[in-house]
């Protein structure tokens, strides 16, 4: 997996920030960056159209359903 430890820190609060931070190829001075890891070049609509195919994947029923709770 291509790994980049600012996306560990917390640091985009939005899944918007997330997207932008891959499509430029994440921090590119970090000593921990995997040297795979490029930019993405995702045009305006590719990054709106990942981040809405992104947010179809949450399922608030399912977090909160208590068959898969602790």
């Amino acid at each position: 997996a291509l790994t980049s430890t600012h996306m560990h820190d917390g640091s985009p609060a939005t899944l918007e920030e997330v997207v932008a931070h891959y499509a430029r190829g994440g921090r590119y001075s970090h000593p921990n960056k995997d040297s795979r890891m490029q930019p993405l070049p995702l045009s305006p609509e590719d990054k709106r159209d990942l981040i809405e195919f992104l947010r179809s994947l949450t399922d608030v029923e399912m977090t909160r359903d208590p068959r898969w709770s602790d």
